[in-house]
């Protein structure tokens, strides 16, 4: 009996000895270029137990039992697993960077995900692809990089309004931009300015502060954000602090800006040979006698040229190149220094920047000041409070733009080179408003004479605090506010141009707008049965604007140096506006999948906002979405060359609320009526019914890596949009003209192809090579209606974008007088604009495909060349100007462009350009013709950065943790297919091109140093 309790107690020890076992296993984790990665995941697998290494990669843990695996994770590089005993306790883990796209963490809507389980369309940008590049905004850096997104500025101004398409143009009337959300604030973008020609709330954002931008392309990917997801959602997340040593980056670079488009290829004012020529040529083709001619000459400039006594020209007095007196060769200059780090308990990431950007046009130009905070306390392991806190400064100097006088690549093309720069007192000559546009000089305007200029102070500030109150489950409020101050003036001299008439004359402007939001989720996210995993998020959202305006003007300024409103002999006018809208919403979504093979998601978003009536007020917005990750079924394991398949779908709905903050509201506008008595009237009939925009949008794609050294997506997409608001016309009896309305749908449909490969990738020399291209197709597809807006027609079964135009057919050969097409059969032609009717001819500002490819060669990790080129096909862009700077003389005299060159002159002659003849040639200068239209399709070299990075051995005497000296080139090089293109064609989305300042060529130079 002894015996047998003797052997029982020893057994009973031996299990509970074992049962209770545990050892300690320590080590640290590293990049495989030996740096320590700072909050690794360590996990032992099959149980809860983990925890994530320190400030020198290091980490500690215990592991139950006698022996066990340790899964280490870090984002961005491969997983790897450990076994782990006793005997073997201490691990130098080294990860390598991973091969799989699918592994990303990217940020979706209020949250992170990894790559693997998203199952809509999102495509992110790393902060390497943002930062030093020599543009004012980060939605330029977009254009060619995303598929399916379009971004063009159509206007070279420095800090210019960016046009930004996602999968094309999905209202009619509504508003067509994303949502931006900037660290959780859906935020103010665009331009709120009222008298600046072009201005872009978003150029107050430094975008080396920008960790990655994401781009929502489908409904799975932006249903979340409901009424404001229709067009796509763009997420910018700036970058934070890390535990570790302080790090301190700074840059700096400066560089030089010319016209994007090469000088042989843009338009050219005329000399005043050829001027002079053109102008006796343009009155004796009218009846006039040579000598009458040269008389009217004299009489417009005298003494401007010397005749001889045959009426040839013999000299040459006065020689003034408008255009090339307001160009220059601008500069560019940028410094940006930042210092990021923290402990376990507190992180931070400040900057501080100046960036400064000329235009190629004497005056216009932007300074722009940034600062930014962020900060985030972990106080214990279940709570954080995160500050992310940036305040910038805005100066920009700007110009005219259109068929305005005040426009100076407009006037400085029509002013004739006969006409002095200068007086004989050295001022700027102001002379010649006897006979035509009102005496301006152009390079006077923009040398100080005149001003146009806007400045803007922008403060956000967003607050938040997490908490765990379960594991995995996360409560989280955050509050933020978005300040912008935007101050405008605007100031025409008294001496000379629009301002001589009434002594001179100013406006300014001041707008304040406060945007505040309120988020609060909770968060669940678990694991169970080793398999299933599951999320869930619910959350409620409140936000309000209120954007208030006040603005003054006045004239008669007796001295010119003093242009402030009250130095103004008589005030003018003096108005004042308050203008607010609000949402509140409410939102939920969840996440499933099995074994990472399976993903199922569904989002639910109900939104209120107080600009739709009060009928239809609120609005529910829904997605569904599912993929699967072929690449991890057991029988796809044996098959050689696809490392990573997977196969996603999604279909949801979206809103558009890009309305004006009233339209549904009946309105009185108050003030003066006709008799200058104070009183009010109805302004606005009012439709209590007005609701929102409606997109349904279905989306299938295609993920893929093949060889490990290949990635790729292929995804098709329709968005049908209904509900569309539109000004529809109402009987005049009512006493109004139009009623804003819902009626109307239009479809954007196509396919996205995204492809990266690495060439060679050996350890002294890589190469790699990526692209994008979008194939897009748009067509209305309800509209009981045609709609004319200008030179395009909305009409059901055509594309949105569609020309409406005579169809120009030349110049008569025989006779040097304009020809048509009278209709669209083009069987008939005439010269007589009585004749010939507006069509469509199948030709659209909408491109058929567009993207962007790059290449990257690196050698020794030491030397590297990146190249990026962009390119759109298929579109078509007007010049609005055309009719003026081309109009074979029907605005006398006016001077014309170096196209006039290429004019009939005598029977036989073969051009498109008619003879020249002052007061016109039967209508050859008609608006709304196909004379005017370009075929825009180019490839442009966006970059081309050669650079540097200094060897370790020169780091380490220096003490620095990295140093890079780079040569960059933007806009280097642009290919048309239109060799008779004179416009830049990266223009406004609508493909109306209106004499802007011209796109930027950019080579700079630069230098980064890391400490």
């Amino acid at each position: 009996m002894k015996l047998k309790f003797l052997l029982l107690s020893v057994l009973l020890s031996c299990l509970s000895a074992t049962a209770f076992a545990q050892f300690t296993v320590r080590g640290t984790v590293t990049s495989d270029e030996g740096e320590a990665l700072i909050g690794a995941t360590v996990i032992v697998k099959g149980t809860s137990t983990g925890t994530v290494t320190d400030i020198d990669g290091s980490f500690s843990i215990q592991v139950p039992g006698q022996q066990g695996v340790l899964e280490i994770s870090y984002t961005g590089y491969e997983s790897k697993s450990y076994n782990v005993s006793p005997s073997n306790n201490n691990i130098a883990a080294s990860l390598s960077v991973s091969s799989s796209v699918l592994s990303e963490v990217v940020v979706v809507g209020y949250g992170e995900t990894r790559r693997e389980a998203i199952t809509g369309s999102v495509t992110s940008l790393r902060s390497d692809k943002l930062e030093q590049v020599p543009l004012a905004s980060v939605e330029q850096t977009l254009q060619g990089n995303i598929a399916g997104l379009q971004a063009v500025t159509g206007n070279g101004q420095p800090g210019a309004n960016v046009q930004v398409r996602i999968r094309g143009i999905g209202s009619i009337s509504a508003s067509s931009e994303p949502l931006y959300v900037i660290d959780g604030i859906p935020v103010t973008a665009g331009d709120i300015t009222r008298s600046n020609t072009t201005a872009n709330t978003m150029a107050s954002l430094n975008p080396n502060d920008i960790e990655s931008v994401t781009v929502l392309k489908d409904a799975a990917a932006t249903s979340i954000y409901g009424s404001r997801g229709s067009n796509g959602v763009i997420l910018i997340t700036t970058k934070s602090g890390r535990a570790g040593k302080p790090k301190i980056d700074v840059r700096t670079q400066t560089g030089w800006n010319t016209w994007a488009i090469s000088e042989d290829r843009r338009l050219k004012p005329l000399t005043s040979q050829q001027y002079t020529e053109m102008y006796l040529e343009g009155w004796m083709n009218r009846g006039e006698t040579l000598t009458r001619a040269i008389q009217r000459f004299n009489g417009h400039y005298p003494g401007a040229v010397t005749f001889g006594a045959n009426g040839e020209i013999q000299q040459i007095n006065v020689e003034s190149n408008w255009i090339d007196a307001i160009s220059r060769t601008g500069a560019n200059q940028s410094y940006d220094v930042s210092v990021s780090g923290g402990n376990n308990t507190v992180t931070y990431f400040a900057s501080g920047s100046y960036f400064s950007q000329d235009a190629p046009v004497i005056y216009s130009g932007l300074d722009r000041y940034s600062s930014r905070l962020n900060l985030a306390v972990t106080p214990s392991e279940k709570f954080k409070i995160t500050n992310n806190l940036t305040v910038s400064y805005l100066d920009q100097f700007g110009m005219s733009d259109g068929s305005f006088w005040a426009n100076p690549l407009y006037t400085g093309y029509f002013l004739a080179p006969t006409i002095p720069i200068y007086d004989d007192q050295g001022r700027f000559y102001g002379d010649h408003q006897s006979f035509f546009m009102g005496g301006n000089n152009p390079v006077g305007s923009l040398s100080g004479d005149d001003e146009r200029k806007f400045n803007q102070t922008r403060i956000m500030d967003n607050l938040s605090a997490e908490y765990e109150i379960l594991k995995g489950l996360k409560f989280r409020s955050a509050w933020a506010f978005d300040l912008i101050n935007v101050q405008e003036f605007f100031y025409r001299n008294p001496r000379y141009g629009d301002g001589r008439n009434n002594g001179g004359f100013a406006t300014e402007t001041a707008i304040n707008e406060l945007n505040w939001i309120g988020t609060q989720t909770l968060n669940y996210n678990t694991t169970f049965a080793e398999k299933h995993g599951f999320g869930a998020l619910v959350g409620y959202e409140a936000q309000k604007n209120r954007r208030k305006g006040v603005v003054a003007s006045g004239e008669g300024y007796p001295d010119p140096t003093l242009r402030t409103l009250a130095s103004a002999a008589t005030p003018t006018t003096a108005s004042s506006d308050l203008t607010e809208y609000s949402f509140e919403s409410i939102f939920a979504r969840l996440d499933y999948n099995f074994d990472s093979r399976y993903f199922l998601s569904g989002s639910i978003r109900n939104d209120g906002s107080s600009r739709f009536g009060v009928n239809n007020r609120f609005g529910t917005f829904w997605s569904v979405g599912g993929s699967w990750r072929i690449s991890r079924e057991d029988f796809f394991q044996n098959i050689k060359g696809i490392d990573e398949l997977k196969l996603r779908a999604s279909y949801g709905t979206n809103g558009n609320a890009g309305i004006g903050n009233y339209e549904h509201w009946k309105l009185f506008g108050f003030g003066s009526d006709y008799d200058g008595v104070p009183g009010g009237a109805p302004s606005n009939v009012g439709n209590p019914n007005l609701t929102w925009e409606s997109t349904t949008a279905f989306n299938v794609g295609l993920d893929f890596g093949l060889f490990r050294n290949i990635s790729g997506t292929i995804e098709y997409f329709t968005r049908e949009s209904d509900n569309l608001l539109l000004d529809r016309p109402i009987s005049a009896t009512t006493g109004f003209t139009d009623l804003t309305q819902n009626f109307g749908a239009m479809r954007n449909s196509g396919i996205e192809l995204t492809l990266n490969a690495d060439i060679i990738n050996k350890s002294n020399f890589t190469w790699s090579l990526g692209g994008n291209i979008t194939f897009l197709k748009n067509e209305i597809t309800r509209l009981d209606e045609d709609i004319i807006d200008g030179t395009k027609i909305r009409r059901q079964g055509y594309d949105f974008q569609s020309y409406y135009l005579f169809e120009w057919a030349g110049v008569d050969a025989q006779t040097g007088t304009p020809r048509w097409y009278t209709d669209e059969t083009k069987s008939e032609l005439t010269g007589n604009v009585n004749e010939i009717e507006r069509f469509i001819s199948g030709r659209s500002a909408t491109p058929d495909f567009f993207g962007g490819f790059n290449t990257s060669v690196s050698f020794k990790n030491a030397i590297t060349l990146d190249a990026q080129f962009v390119y759109s096909f298929g579109f078509y862009l007007y010049d609005t100007e055309a009719r003026f700077l081309q109009g074979d003389g029907s605005l006398t005299p006016r001077s014309q462009t170096n196209l006039v060159l290429d004019r009939w002159k005598q029977p036989g002659d073969v051009t498109d350009v008619p003879y020249f003849r002052w007061g016109g040639n039967n209508n050859s200068n008609l608006a709304n013709m196909t004379r005017w239209l370009k075929d825009g399709s180019h490839i442009r070299l966006r970059n081309l950065t050669l650079a540097y990075n200094l060897p370790t051995s020169l780091l380490e005497k220096g003490k620095l943790r990295s140093a890079r000296i780079y040569l960059r080139g933007t806009n280097l090089f642009t290919w048309t297919k239109d060799k008779t293109l004179y416009m830049d064609p990266e223009a406004a989305i609508n493909g109306l091109v209106s004499s802007p300042v011209p796109n930027l060529k950019n080579i700079s130079v630069g230098l980064d140093i890391g400490f």
